[in-house]
């Protein structure tokens, strides 16, 4: 895609709002922090389990901790999106699939 295919769907930010907003994210950082964790232990769990019953374990804890660090980042980028534009993204991208 080109930027100005980017920008007729309403994905980017106006070329007058560029480099005028702070970036700033709102992950919620404690959460992903320990869902990283998770992830991280359940690796450390499948190394040392050697095919036993703590590799299976930590494949769980692994696969919930992954899932749950994508969830936490995907509230974020909604968040976000509420926040800085409201409906606009919406608006626009519905404008793009009529034409």
């Amino acid at each position: 895609m080109s930027l100005e295919d980017l920008e007729r769907t309403g994905i980017t930010l106006p070329r007058d709002k560029w480099g005028k907003r702070k970036l700033n994210s709102t992950v919620n950082r404690p959460l992903f922090l320990a869902a990283a964790a998770g992830a991280i232990a359940g690796g450390i769990l499948m190394y040392w389990g050697n095919g036993g019953v703590a590799t299976w374990v930590g494949a769980m804890l692994f696969l919930v901790s992954f899932f749950a660090a994508v969830a936490i980042a995907l509230r974020a980028v909604a968040a976000q999106c509420r926040g800085a534009t409201g409906n606009q993204t919406a608006d626009a991208s519905q404008r793009a699939s009529r034409s």
